[in-house]
């Protein structure tokens, strides 16, 4: 009874995730995706079991691609305080690097924030394209900025480094960026932008969301690479910690469930390291919608 009712919370967190996700490209102001069913949107990522969260830190490597318009990538960081019998009231903030010509006019690729708090219905937006993300004077970047370079998949990594982290003074959620070095002050979203995510966050998840619109393959994620304990040519994400309550980081302790819409397009391992939590993801892409509902039906 126990194990069917996680399985069927497991499902439905599967499905709520895939459709914010899907609302985040609907919902940007000033260019966003307007998805059909003739879209797929597949992800590859880890999530917390549900507790209370006040901060994670990870680097991750960055990567470039050439994308055509309905075409998009994204490597993130979620943080979100979600109640499954109420998710039309999801806070939620996303952080991490992206390539989305639909978004930006390029096919660089961007450091991005994002905040909602009523699951990506009518507030939030990417960036600082809407009122909401503070920008700290002096930063060294701004939400929407280019990062360069990026890696080769042959050659040298890229990496960034994310925190974030709830202030416990003031409730706000502040975001920490370091380009192959420790992270810095950036800015913060005001806890008063929230209904619940300014006490704490229920859920953290980290990976990797592949978008393709009017029918076309969808792109690759990460490296472009499935991960393979034979390759080190895998997109990783590392030096995963959590940050407490009281602003001290600690060890990534925390049971996660990997999800995965489609593993022969994109794929994320186990957490593994002994002197570190990581582990590797993404994939190819080249899928299409109808291959995505053959092989798992409740995908939107």
């Amino acid at each position: 009874m126990s194990m069917h009712l996680k399985m069927s919370n497991n499902f439905v967190r599967l499905c709520f995730l895939i459709i914010y996700i899907m609302f985040v490209a609907h919902q940007i102001q000033g260019g966003g995706f307007h998805l059909t069913n003739h879209d797929v949107n597949m992800i590859a990522v880890h999530e917390t079991y549900e507790g209370s969260y006040y901060g994670f830190v990870c680097t991750m490597d960055v990567y470039g691609f050439d994308f055509n318009y309905g075409q998009r990538t994204l490597s993130s960081i979620w943080i979100v305080n979600t109640l499954i019998e109420n998710d039309l009231e999801e806070n939620a903030i996303m952080i991490g690097w992206q390539v989305n010509p639909e978004l930006y006019g390029d096919s660089h690729t961007h450091f991005f924030t994002y905040w909602t708090r009523d699951s990506y219905q009518t507030t939030g937006c990417f960036d600082m394209i809407c009122p909401g993300f503070v920008l700290t004077q002096g930063s060294k970047i701004a939400p929407g900025d280019v990062i360069n370079p990026v890696s080769d998949v042959n050659g040298a990594r890229q990496k960034i480094t994310i925190k974030v982290f709830r202030d416990k003074f003031t409730g706000n959620w502040r975001i920490y960026y370091g380009f192959n070095s420790a992270p810095t002050a950036v800015g913060y979203y005001p806890s008063n932008l929230f209904t619940r995510l300014s006490d704490k966050a229920t859920n953290i998840l980290f990976g990797g969301s592949a978008l393709a619109t009017n029918g076309t393959k969808s792109p690759p994620m990460g490296s472009g690479l499935l991960p393979s304990i034979l390759s080190d040519k895998a997109a990783t994400i590392e030096d995963i910690s959590l940050v407490e309550a009281d602003g001290k980081m600690t060890p990534f302790d925390v049971n996660t469930v990997k999800k995965e819409t489609l593993s022969s397009c994109y794929a994320m391992t186990p957490i593994f390291g002994a002197q570190g939590a990581r582990c590797l993801y993404g994939g190819p892409g080249g899928c299409r919608r109808h291959l995505v509902r053959q092989i798992s039906s409740h995908i939107i």
